[in-house]
């Protein structure tokens, strides 16, 4: 048996948190969502000794504390075996071709997706 496919979901809005999980269980019922509402948490978690492997990691870019990028950053910063193969998806619901570009040219980011997070999006990820 394959173990389910770990997401990791960094925002800080609850409504967007809810639809990104309630449209990941249409296309991906069997996902298990780690999600934090505070990327430092979601960093945190990384470091956690033991913890399973994270698959896909989907960050908000505006957020308290820490951005979006800056969690990119320090996520780029963990030793390899704490990222493992996870594929990182920057969110936004900004319309800033900036922030596209940005997403683009950073080493970790694998692509930007637009919030909220639609089921057509995961459906051809999974």
């Amino acid at each position: 048996m394959t173990k389910p496919v770990r997401i990791l979901l960094v925002d800080d809005c609850d409504a967007d948190r809810y639809f990104f999980k309630r449209n990941l269980r249409k296309v991906h019922p069997e996902a298990e969502v780690v999600e934090f509402v505070y990327a430092q948490d979601a960093l945190r978690y990384l470091k956690t000794p033991g913890r399973d492997a994270v698959d896909y990691v989907f960050v908000d870019i505006n957020m308290p504390r820490l951005d979006g990028f800056e969690f990119a950053d320090a996520y780029e910063a963990l030793y390899p075996e704490l990222r493992g193969h996870a594929r990182f998806y920057i969110c936004s619901s900004s319309i800033n071709p900036a922030d596209r570009q940005r997403s683009d040219q950073h080493p970790v980011i694998d692509g930007f997706c637009e919030k909220p997070v639609s089921r057509d999006f995961l459906g051809e990820l999974f």
